[in-house]
């Protein structure tokens, strides 16, 4: 992403209000839903006495664990302080921006739901999609960021689910 391509993107999300409110509050809310029905999954799996319950908890424990150290290991900067730019959605946060911990996150409870319910993994990896596609819209993640926490969830998910 350019500061030029990156101009366009806001200057058109300025020009359409209702759009800009709508990726604001999608921002806002879609990580919240995620993180309200991860810990509801795990309360239904230890409640039916599930033994999918301890992969559920510890394959996202371990993609959070590993993107944070790596984060703080890599620290790299966010588009807003790398490019100058002043992000749709304000952030004050300075660097640690690579992987993407939000989409990395939500993907990997999202290949979670699909390995205890299929149809509860496809409507969250629609959610993880919008986020993948929202944080660098709004300037608050380069494409890049985003792509890595999503390969990385994809690769430790398959193999912590269906490999292992």
């Amino acid at each position: 992403m350019t500061k030029e391509r990156y101009d366009e993107i806001r200057t058109w999300f300025l020009l359409h209000p209702v759009q800009l409110n709508s990726m604001k509050a999608l921002n806002r809310w879609l990580p919240r839903v995620v993180y309200c029905v991860y810990p509801l999954l795990l309360v239904s799996l230890a409640l039916r006495r599930d033994e999918r319950f301890f992969r559920v908890l510890l394959v996202p424990a371990v993609v959070f664990g590993t993107v944070t150290l790596l984060r703080r290991i890599w620290n790299f900067p966010r588009p807003y302080e790398k490019l100058g730019i002043e992000p749709l959605i304000p952030r004050e946060k300075k660097g640690h921006s690579f992987p993407s911990r939000h989409v990395a996150s939500v993907t990997i409870i999202a290949i979670a739901c699909w390995y205890v319910w299929i149809p509860f993994g496809i409507a969250m990896s629609i959610i993880a999609l919008l986020i993948s596609v929202i944080r660098p819209l709004a300037g608050i993640h380069f494409p890049r960021d985003v792509i890595a926490g999503f390969a990385f969830s994809l690769i430790i998910g398959l193999v912590g689910f269906w490999i292992i």
